[in-house]
């Protein structure tokens, strides 16, 4: 059996290299819009959350998050509510980038999908949702 999560990892590293090109133009480097799509997604997202949802750690999801506020993408808003959390707010700037990164993100679906029927791309959503759950499970274990 081919070793699949070698070819998983090339797509990720592959979509992941293409889109800091695509987007180095709007100071979005190092996986930046992605953590951008994320909060633009989830608005008042905390940045732990945002790691969580990343699967990164902590402190790189801290940088991102930097860079994104010092570029003005991104701001952190104080809650009324919970003095400690800071939720992530994307402003004006992020907001207008926000459908150049999703029609993005929609054309490496496309191309990575060319060539599959609908059953197909259905199977193939499945079946890597049941590996990103037995991964996830796994890593729970580990970090018990």
């Amino acid at each position: 059996m081919p070793n699949s999560f070698r070819s998983i990892g090339l797509i990720a590293r592959a979509t992941s290299e293409i889109g800091n090109q695509l987007f180095q133009r709007a100071d979005l480097q190092n996986n930046q819009f992605i953590y951008l799509m994320r909060i633009v997604e989830n608005p008042g997202i905390t940045q732990t959350d945002l790691a969580t949802q990343l699967y990164v750690d902590p402190s790189t999801c801290l940088r991102a998050v930097r860079k994104l506020i010092d570029h003005q993408y991104v701001t952190r808003q104080m809650d009324a509510r919970n003095k400690k959390a800071r939720p992530l707010i994307a402003t004006a700037k992020g907001r207008s980038v926000y459908p150049e990164l999703q029609a993005y993100e929609q054309q490496i679906l496309a191309i990575g999908t060319h060539g599959l029927s609908a059953g197909e791309a259905l199977l193939l959503a499945e079946l890597l949702a049941k590996v990103a759950t037995n991964v996830q499970e796994y890593q729970a274990t580990q970090d018990e």
